[in-house]
Formats: C-alpha cells, sequence, structure tokens
C-alpha cells in the first residue's frame, strides 16, 4: 500500500470520524501479553507473549513501554480534538501527531504479523529501530499537548520529527495535503 493512501485511510477512518480507542488490548506491562485486539481495514489482531520474548529480545519490554505511553496520548488527543476550535493553530498539530502515531502503530502491528520472532536479533533491531523513532514521537506529542494543556503551545517541536517522517516512509507535507478538506 502506498503511504499516500495509508495516510488518506488513517484520517478517513479514524480522523474524520472522531473514532477514539485503545490501540493496545493488552499491556504487555500489567500482563504477560502485549496485543493488538483491534481488527479493522488497517489493523489485524496480534499479540506476542512478552515473557517468553524478554530474555531473546531485550528491547522488547521498552517497546510495550513506548507504545503503552503512545497509545495513552492518541487516546487522550482524540478526546481533545472536538473541543479545540478549528481556528487554532494547535488543532491540526494534534491531528498530525495522532496520524503519526497510528502510522507507527500500524508499524509495529507488521512487525507483530510479519516478522519470524524465532530470529530473536533481527526481530531485536527492527523494535530497536521503532522504540527509537517512537520515542521521538512520544517525546513530542507529550511536550505539544502539556503545553497546550498548560497554556504554553510550541508548536516548534514538530520540527525535530524529520527521522521518525522518513523511517515511515512519509513527509508532513503528504499529512497536511491529505488533511487540507479538514480545516
Amino acid at each position: 500500500m502506498s503511504q499516500s493512501k495509508l495516510i488518506r485511510l488513517i484520517i478517513q477512518n479514524y480522523v474524520e470520524t472522531s473514532k477514539c480507542f485503545h490501540i493496545i488490548s493488552k499491556d504487555g506491562i500489567t500482563t504477560d501479553q502485549f496485543a493488538i485486539d483491534h481488527s479493522d481495514p488497517l489493523f489485524v489482531n496480534s499479540s506476542i507473549s512478552i515473557r517468553q520474548l524478554r530474555l531473546q529480545v531485550p528491547s522488547i519490554a521498552r517497546t510495550v513501554s513506548i507504545a503503552r505511553n503512545l497509545d495513552y496520548y492518541q487516546n487522550k488527543i482524540c478526546h481533545e480534538i472536538p473541543s479545540i476550535p478549528d481556528i487554532e493553530q494547535i488543532k491540526p498539530i494534534l491531528q498530525k501527531l495522532r496520524i503519526i502515531i497510528i502510522a507507527l502503530f500500524l508499524k509495529l502491528n507488521k512487525l507483530m504479523v510479519e516478522k519470524s520472532m524465532n530470529i530473536a536479533l533481527e526481530y531485536d533491531r527492527y523494535l530497536v529501530d521503532w522504540n527509537k523513532y517512537s520515542e521521538q514521537i512520544l517525546m513530542t506529542t507529550s511536550t505539544i499537548l502539556i503545553g497546550y494543556q498548560q497554556g504554553r503551545p510550541n508548536e516548534k517541536t514538530l520540527d525535530t520529527i524529520g527521522e521518525t517522517l522518513d523511517y515511515l516512509d512519509i513527509s508532513m507535507s503528504l499529512i497536511d495535503e491529505k488533511m487540507s478538506y479538514l480545516y
């Protein structure tokens, strides 16, 4: 699927409809499973046993921690968006962050479904990359959302996510183009 189509589908299925949901059904922290049980046109139900994988794939612990926090923020943004007037600059910025977070989860979901967990070292490398770029978005999202909630929006922080966009093979101009009819 092309990245243009992916962004369009994320916007149509989750942003346009203000469809708020938790992506993670089992967080791998309070349970021994990490699961995405959100079957729809983009996500596929998937689950991994953290207890078994932790020794073979060290980065999995960081992955589930970052994922849990990203899921919290994407859901919080979704619930916050309806109360923000369209004329406020922060609204499309938060929407963009949610789109990027969902794209990161789709990449993680694909890793969970397609990559062989039998080759632990290779799987660990994929997760190390996912962790690096997801943590960048997590930090950016928390800075922007908390700043907005405290009356000190910091939209410039959005300029720091270029590497993550490259990792996802998308551009901010593509997201802007696909979102243009919303605002």
